[in-house]
């Protein structure tokens, strides 16, 4: 995967969310997840990777009570994260 050398953590941190959500979820979004960062996605594809997101929150990042976990939060975050690039 070639990311653009300015990517910085936040991008790190949420390729770390998108990655095993993407293999495990939606495996043909792995080419629009290699140029996140290199290349602009267009809105379809940011919403298909916050998809695949929402798809690990319904699965790990979840407690017994419905609530988000730390997981959870985190993907909350990363959700939020895609809506905004």
């Amino acid at each position: 995967m070639s990311r653009a050398p300015s990517a910085g953590p936040a991008l790190s941190s949420l390729l770390r969310l998108l990655e095993p959500a993407v293999r495990q979820h939606r495996p043909e979004l792995a080419p629009p997840l290699d140029r996140l960062g290199a290349a602009p996605l267009a809105v379809e594809e940011r919403e298909a990777l916050r998809e695949a997101l929402a798809d690990e929150l319904r699965a790990r990042g979840l407690g017994p009570d419905d609530e988000p976990n730390e997981l959870g939060r985190r993907i909350e975050a990363a959700i939020d994260r895609l809506g905004q690039l």
